[in-house]
């Protein structure tokens, strides 16, 4: 094992972890119609050089072409021009886990919390969610327990950072 095949293995297990729904190796194996011990295999890093079978459990993950190279190069998944052409189609640019509640839960409410004065300063967007169906009392629990939430949140950017500020 190198440090190529340990980041990319790395790489693809983290990948897979990250998934919403889960995704298990051994589901995984099954899609791509290999034992069990060959994911783990890939995962580790225990692997010579990159075989069809890296590359198709790659793009089962989501990955896009040539990012299987990229990874394995040290970079990302995602290439700077491939990130700046989703940009610019409006696609959304969340880890998995963040779309797949976004699409599963029903959005109540949301705001966008400012880390300090001026704008480079960055700010962290909150998005409340409940299941979807809730009753009105459900939501209206959520609600409650979101607004406590809401004001610790503010209240902590509103601190100085002792840290910066030394």
């Amino acid at each position: 094992m190198d440090e190529m095949t340990k980041r990319l293995g790395e790489a693809l297990q983290a990948a897979r972890e990250g998934r919403r729904p889960k995704l298990t190796q051994p589901e995984a194996a099954r899609q791509l119609g290999v034992g069990r011990s060959t994911v783990q295999n890939i995962e580790a890093g225990r692997f010579s050089k990159i075989s069809q079978t890296v590359r198709q459990y790659a793009a089962l993950l989501g990955w896009p072409d040539g990012a299987v190279e990229r990874v394995a190069a040290g970079g990302s998944v995602q290439g700077e021009t491939e990130v700046k052409e989703e940009a610019r189609a409006g696609e959304p640019l969340l880890p998995p886990a963040v779309e797949y509640e976004l699409r599963t839960n029903e959005t109540l409410d949301s705001t966008v919390i400012s880390l300090g004065p001026d704008e480079d300063d960055g700010h962290v967007i909150v998005v409340l969610q409940g299941r979807k169906g809730a009753t009105p009392d459900e939501v209206a629990r959520i609600a409650a327990r979101y607004r406590k939430v809401r004001r610790y949140v503010q209240s902590l950017a509103a601190e100085p950072d002792e840290v910066a500020d030394m």
